[in-house]
C-alpha cells in the first residue's frame, strides 16, 4: 500500500537532540500509526500487524501497567524470544517512560539469575517459550519485593503457574487508545537496558537512553536511504543492541517493513528474500559468511536485497558478496552497547569499520596506547598522543551533548571505569571502547583486537574471567587462563583454555566436555585446551594472554599437550595435526 506519511529530516532529528525534547519510541510510533495506519510494519510467519494495529496493541499494554501504578522510571524485565511480542511489550511499555530490562534468552542457570536480579525490575514479562529456562531459577532471582512475573502466551491455552499471572487476558480487556503519557517522555529518558559482558565477571546491564535509539533510528534512514517501502530482515535477537538500537529504531523511524524471524537459516534466507522483498538485511559479520559459504546457485545476483550494513564483516568477503549478490551497498559499522558516537564505512572500503567523522560531527579519536603497562602516551604536556596513519592504538568516543554515556546500571565503579577525562584538554571526556584499532588514511580505522578480558565469537562477548571461574569449578586445577584465538578464515576468536593441573592431578576428558557443555553456552565453551606446566601471569597475579594467543593452537607449533572438543564425539580429544588440518580448511565446523 502506498505510504502518505511525510519523509522527516533525518539529519535535522539529529541535530535537534543536541538538547533534550520530546521525542520518544512512543511518540514516533503515534507519529506512523497517524499517518499511515495501514501500512505493514511487522511480518511474522503467517501475520502481518499494521502499524495501526501495531500501536493499538502496544496502547493496550500501556494502559494496563499504568492502571498498576507503573510510571516513568520503573523497571520491567523483559524475557522472550523474537516475535511481535516482545517489540509490542517494549513499545508499549515505553509511552509511560518505563525501563525495559531486555535479558539475553540465550543463557541459563547462574548468568539468567543474575541478569534478572541486578536491574532492579518491579516486574518480569516471561514469554511462555522460556518458563521452562526461568522455572529452574526461580530461587535465584530477586526482583523487587511484592514484584509481579507475568506469563504472555501468544494467547494460546497455557495455563500460568501459581505463582505467574496470565498476562494476555489482563492486556486483551484493557482500551487500545493512545496513554497521554507519551508526551511526558522525553529524549533524555533511559528507554532500555541491554547487557553486555562487559570486561570481567558476569553480563552487565548497560542503559540506553530514548537519545541513542533516537540518534541510530534516524542515522541508517539518513545514510542508507531507507523509507515507508524498504522492507527489513531481522533474524538478530532483538535484545542485542543490532536488534533494538538499530533494526527496530530504523524501523520505527523510516516507517518500513520489518519481516522477523525467531531464529537466522541459511537455508530459508534467498527465499524469504525474494518471497518478501527485502530489501535491506542487518547483519553481523557470520551470517554473511554462512550465507556466502552456501553452493552458488544460478539465480544468485536475481534478488530484492540492496542494502546490507552491520558489523563484523571480513574486508575480504565485502566485495564477492557485493558481487555474487548483486547488493548495492555495504555499509560496516563500529559499535559497542554502551558505547559511544555512531561510526560508519560510508565509502564501502573493504576492512574499514568506520570513520572518526560523521555528518560533520567528530564521534572520537584514536590514542597511542602502550597495552603492556595498560596507559595511554603522552606528550611533554600530559595530553595523550594521536596515532597516525599507520599506527595501532586504543579508540577513545567523545561524551558531548549528542553522544551520552548513560553507564552501567547500579555499577558506578563500572562505569567510572570506562570514562577518560582531561585526555587532550582540560574537562574532555571520552568513552574507553577497550578496543585496539589501526588509523588509516582519511580517518579511517579498522578493528586489531579487544583489550580487556572479552573476546568475540559466534557473534556473542564472551568474558574470560566468567569462562575460568566455571572451569576452575571442575576441580584440581591450579590455573585456568582463558582466552580468545584466531581461527583462519572465521571471525572473531574462538575459547581457548591453558590449564596448570595441581601436582599430580590428571583430567577425565569425557567429565570435561560434559561439565562445559552443561555450564556453557556454545559460544563460551573452550573449543580448545592447552595443558601447561607453569602458571602464566605477572608478578601482580594479572593472567597473560596475549602471548597465548598468538601461539594459537597449531600442534606443529605448540609444544604443550592440545586437546579439542570435537562436536563429532562431544568430547575433548588430542588435537593432532590432521585434525588442526581439518579446522582450518573449515571441513570440520566449530
Amino acid at each position: 500500500m502506498e505510504s502518505t506519511i511525510t519523509t522527516p529530516n533525518y539529519l535535522e532529528n539529529i541535530m535537534a537532540l543536541r538538547q533534550p525534547i520530546t521525542m520518544s519510541l512512543g511518540s514516533e510510533l503515534e507519529r506512523q500509526a497517524a499517518a499511515q495506519p495501514e501500512h505493514p510494519m511487522l511480518i511474522f510467519e503467517d501475520r502481518i500487524i499494521t502499524y495501526g494495529e501495531f500501536n493499538r496493541l502496544a496502547n493496550r499494554y500501556a494502559n494496563y501497567f499504568a492502571s498498576q501504578g507503573f510510571v516513568k522510571g520503573n523497571v520491567i524485565a523483559l524475557l522472550m524470544e523474537n516475535r511481535p511480542e516482545f517489540l509490542i511489550a517494549a513499545a508499549g511499555l515505553s509511552k509511560l517512560g518505563v525501563i525495559v530490562s531486555l535479558i539475553n534468552n540465550g543463557v541459563r542457570g547462574e548468568v539468567l539469575a543474575h541478569a534478572l536480579s541486578i536491574c532492579g525490575a518491579a516486574s518480569l514479562i516471561l514469554g511462555h517459550e522460556l518458563l521452562p529456562a526461568y522455572q529452574e531459577i526461580t530461587d535465584k532471582v530477586k526482583l523487587l519485593p511484592g514484584a509481579r512475573v507475568f506469563l504472555e502466551t501468544e494467547n494460546k491455552s497455557i495455563t500460568s503457574p501459581p505463582s505467574i499471572e496470565s498476562l494476555n487476558e489482563l492486556i486483551n480487556a484493557m482500551p487500545d487508545t493512545n496513554p497521554d503519557t507519551t508526551s511526558k517522555v522525553s529524549s533524555d529518558d533511559v528507554i532500555v537496558y541491554i547487557y553486555t559482558s562487559g570486561t570481567t565477571g558476569f553480563p552487565k546491564a548497560t542503559a540506553v537512553t530514548q537519545k541513542r535509539w533516537l540518534v541510530l533510528g534516524n542515522l541508517f534512514p539518513l545514510y542508507g536511504g531507507m523509507n515507508p517501502e524498504t522492507v527489513q530482515y531481522m533474524v538478530l535477537p532483538l535484545y542485542h543492541n543490532s536488534g533494538f538500537d538499530i533494526g527496530f529504531s530504523s524501523l520505527v523511524v523510516s516507517g518500513g517493513t520489518m519481516v522477523l524471524r525467531r531464529k537466522f537459516s541459511t537455508r530459508a534466507f534467498w527465499d524469504e528474500v525474494r518471497k518478501y522483498g527485502v530489501s535491506l538485511f542487518i547483519y553481523v559479520g557470520e551470517l554473511c559468511r554462512y550465507i556466502y559459504n552456501q553452493p552458488p546457485r544460478p539465480d544468485d545476483a536475481d534478488n530484492p536485497l540492496r542494502f546490507v550494513t552491520g558489523n563484523g564483516m571480513r574486508g575480504d568477503l565485502m566485495d564477492p558478496f557485493r558481487k555474487r549478490f548483486n547488493v548495492e551497498r555495504i555499509y560496516e559499522v563500529y559499535g559497542a552497547t554502551e558505547g559511544v558516537g555512531s561510526f560508519l564505512n560510508v565509502e564501502e572500503i573493504p576492512g574499514m569499520c568506520g570513520n572518526l567523522n560523521l555528518a560533520g560531527m567528530r564521534q572520537g579519536e584514536i590514542v597511542r596506547y602502550d597495552y603492556l603497562s595498560d596507559e595511554i602516551e603522552k606528550d611533554k604536556n600530559g595530553w595523550a598522543v594521536k596515532c597516525q596513519p599507520g599506527e595501532t592504538g586504543l579508540l577513545l568516543c567523545e561524551i558531548n551533548e549528542l553522544n551520552r554515556f548513560a553507564g552501567y546500571v547500579n555499577n558506578p565503579e563500572a562505569t567510572e571505569e570506562k570514562i577518560r577525562r582531561n585526555v587532550f584538554g582540560q574537562g574532555d571526556e571520552y568513552f574507553d571502547s577497550g578496543d585496539l584499532v589501526q588509523m588509516h588514511e582519511n580517518d579511517y580505522f579498522s578493528f586489531v583486537d579487544r583489550l580487556g578480558d572479552t573476546f568475540r565469537w559466534k557473534s556473542e562477548n564472551v568474558s574470560t574471567n566468567e569462562v575460568s571461574n566455571i572451569i576452575n569449578r571442575f576441580g584440581n586445577m591450579e590455573d585456568a587462563n582463558v582466552y580468545g584465538v584466531e581461527v583462519p578464515g572465521m571471525e572473531g576468536r574462538c575459547g581457548m583454555v591453558a590449564i596448570k593441573l595441581l601436582e599430580g592431578a590428571e583430567i577425565d576428558w569425557d567429565a570435561l566436555a560434559a561439565f562445559v557443555t552443561e555450564k556453557l553456552p556454545p559460544y563460551a565453551r573452550p573449543y580448545f585446551v592447552r595443558l601447561r606446566d607453569e602458571i602464566d601471569a605477572t608478578n601482580s597475579f594479572k593472567q597473560l594472554k596475549q602471548k597465548l594467543q598468538k601461539e594459537g593452537f597449531n600442534p606443529a607449533t605448540v609444544k604443550d599437550p592440545l586437546y579439542f572438543l570435537d562436536p563429532r564425539v562431544n568430547t575433548y580429544v588430542a588435537l593432532t595435526e590432521k585434525i588442526y588440518e581439518e579446522i582450518i580448511s573449515h571441513q570440520l565446523h566449530l
